[in-house]
């Protein structure tokens, strides 16, 4: 599976409310070594059988936005569906999801007629030119950043949506590999929607599954110049071990020693209470799931251009793979 198309692929489909292509490039791949269910909350895929179950499991929404007011001259409002930073929007470029796919962009304000207001929603519209706008467009149709995927130097790609498509494609390259196994137990990949709208997809998906044991995989603060390096790690260092107090301490440990056994490089990511991921759903299931969280770091969240190292990626892979064969 060559890991830098999987991620390309997945991070170029969209992926937000009913609008579900990057499911479809999912299923592919899977189809390949799993038995797949399509939910509407979720996708799953299944590898061998047994009571224990391992879960594998990493979020595939992302962040966009959702017109509420259309406008005859080819504008249109919208608001965030997941957390945007909006002093970006001006002149970014988007895809509309209404009875057709169209292009549209945000306006921006010449800096020599603005007083140096920040960006918001209620301030900004997004620009079509389409005289027949109320035709296509209707209110609550979704809109998602037109950002294709780009290479970086070196092994490091830009995107929309490597926030959480990085670590779909963890997950299912990893899948991949334990499928070869002759495993003892079921091993469950689970890819929930709903993530960036308050773990609403996780805390349903895993409600009856029986799960003995889970990792999580996300995304997480990437070095940068004006970020604190207390606060991230840099990329090309590896996979990111979540460590919490909501967190399975033998989860973690194990994570660790595994990493250092297999020269799987990696750091520790050190968090005071909840993680702000699905992690923080599935350890509360039923009466308890014991659950790790293994991050990608990435820069630039939430925005159209976000960059992470395929290096990292491999290195999570890699990690979940031995993390599975020591249940064995």
């Amino acid at each position: 599976m060559d890991l830098k198309n999987l991620i390309t692929e997945l991070s170029a489909a969209a992926g937000i409310g009913h609008i579900n292509d990057v499911k479809e490039v999912a299923k592919v791949y899977l189809s390949e070594f799993s038995k797949i269910t399509d939910n509407e909350n979720y996708l799953l895929a299944e590898i061998g059988e047994g009571e224990k179950v391992v879960m594998l499991e990493a979020h595939m929404d992302e962040v966009g936005m959702i017109v509420t007011e259309i406008f005859e001259d080819g504008f249109l409002s919208v608001t965030n569906v997941g957390s945007i930073d909006t002093r970006f929007l001006p002149s970014t470029t988007v895809k509309i999801y209404g009875k057709e796919v169209i292009s549209g962009v945000f306006t921006s304000l010449p800096p020599h007629l603005g007083s140096g207001e920040v960006a918001n929603f209620d301030n900004i519209q997004i620009d079509t030119g389409r005289k027949d706008i109320c035709e296509i467009v209707s209110k609550g149709d979704f809109v998602v950043f037109d950002a294709e995927p780009e290479e970086l130097l070196g092994d490091r790609i830009t995107s929309k949506a490597l926030d959480n498509r990085a670590g779909m494609a963890a997950v299912i390259a990893a899948g991949e590999q334990i499928a070869s196994l002759e495993l003892p137990f079921k091993v469950i990949l689970l890819f929930p929607t709903g993530e960036e709208l308050g773990l609403r997809g996780a805390r349903v998906a895993a409600y009856d599954k029986n799960i003995s044991k889970c990792i999580s995989v996300d995304v997480s603060f990437g070095d940068c110049p004006d970020v604190p390096p207390s606060k991230t790690a840099k990329l090309g260092s590896g996979a990111m071990i979540g460590v919490s107090p909501i967190l399975s301490r033998d989860i973690y440990k194990k994570l660790e020693a595994l990493a250092k056994e297999n020269e799987i490089p990696y750091t520790l990511e050190v968090m005071g209470g909840t993680t702000s991921t699905d992690a923080d759903v599935i350890s509360l299931n039923q009466s308890g799931v014991p659950t790790g969280l293994v991050s990608i770091p990435l820069r630039n969240m939430h925005t159209p251009c976000e960059v992470v190292d395929i290096k990292d990626v491999e290195a999570v892979v890699q990690l979940l793979t031995a993390f599975v064969k020591g249940e064995m």
